[in-house]
């Protein structure tokens, strides 16, 4: 499914919005696309940017998706266009968009574009540098700043922009959409715990390495849940082999934070009945006091890796510091 059809079934405001706005050409020149973790916020970002240059619009105005320029932008290849993650956005970089943005376009669309993506996890530093160059753009600039939490962008820069809100699936709508993609009610549950994102969601329990992630955190729940320290040797000899991209890193950090918040809701309420993992959650919750400290402690790894430190140091920390809770 292209995103154009996924926001005229699953959002339909947003395409609507889309739509009228393209259709007339009022377009702004900054927005924020805005939705929970794992919707698809940058892929509205990506669609929006194809819109503006696209060779092959539809009746309204919108991208094609098929045609170079679309292609372009989705592969980081157009001209005028550049993409930059949030945590990346350091200030010279924000002075170089400055500088090549006030240049004159080179493609002939005549039209300038750049996304933030995350633009929450940009230092503040950064976003100050910015935030002049949002409030007098030159008329042929448009910037699109996605994030998963709009609260934590500045004011400043929230109250100068378009927001576009994603709507969210209520967790039994995407549990019975996945079931009925063929997804086990189990993989249904969990990933529906992560990610808002039902297309992502798909692809992803279809992909050979959630089965391996799931299986790590399958023994690392049942290690952790009965106290073993060995927990700390199997995840150095397996784990470290299974987590070997961000993503699979991500992934695992997520789902493992996921039980334990499972574990918070067990301990409060012991009819609780968890979808996934119920057996090892079931005894974590009655194991462990500070649950909500081993929460903080993925957090804290999580923010460790985004710093780019040493992947093997902060699992042995993190696993240390699971098991003295």
């Amino acid at each position: 499914m292209n995103t154009k059809q996924y926001l005229k079934e699953k959002q339909h405001i947003v395409y609507e919005v889309l739509k009228n706005s393209f259709k007339r050409n009022k377009t702004s020149h900054a927005y924020i696309v805005s939705g929970s973790k794992g919707s698809p916020v940058l892929e509205t970002a990506i669609f929006m940017a194809q819109s503006l240059i696209c060779l092959n619009k539809d009746e309204n105005n919108l991208a094609c998706e098929e045609c170079i320029n679309c292609k372009k932008i989705k592969n980081n290849g157009y001209v005028d266009y550049k993409f930059v993650a949030g945590e990346s956005l350091k200030t010279d970089i924000t002075l170089s968009i400055q500088h090549e943005f006030n240049k004159s376009s080179v493609e002939q669309e005549g039209v300038k574009i750049y996304i933030i993506h995350l633009i929450e996890k940009a230092p503040v530093s950064s976003l100050n540098k910015l935030l002049k160059f949002i409030e007098e753009p030159n008329s042929n600039i448009v910037a699109i700043f996605t994030s998963n939490s709009v609260s934590n962008i500045l004011p400043t820069i929230v109250s100068r922009c378009q927001v576009i809100n994603l709507k969210e699936f209520m967790t039994k709508d995407l549990v019975n959409y996945l079931m009925e993609n063929n997804t086990k009610e189990e993989d249904a549950y969990l990933i529906s715990k992560i990610s808002n994102n039902a297309e992502k969601n798909l692809e992803l329990v279809n992909d050979e390495k959630y089965g391996e992630v799931k299986q790590l955190l399958n023994d690392s729940l049942t290690y952790l849940a009965n106290k073993k320290d060995y927990f700390i040797v199997h995840f150095q000899l397996e784990g470290l082999k299974i987590l070997t991209e961000p993503s699979t890193v991500e992934l695992f950090l997520d789902m493992l934070e996921v039980c334990l918040l499972e574990a918070i809701i067990k301990k409060e309420d012991a009819s609780h009945k968890s979808y996934f993992f119920d057996t090892q959650i079931s005894k974590i919750s009655k194991n462990y006091e500070n649950i909500d400290h081993m929460i903080n402690d993925i957090t804290n790894a999580k923010i460790d890796l985004l710093s780019n430190a040493n992947k093997n140091l902060v699992f042995d920390k993190l696993l240390i510091n699971l098991l003295r809770r």
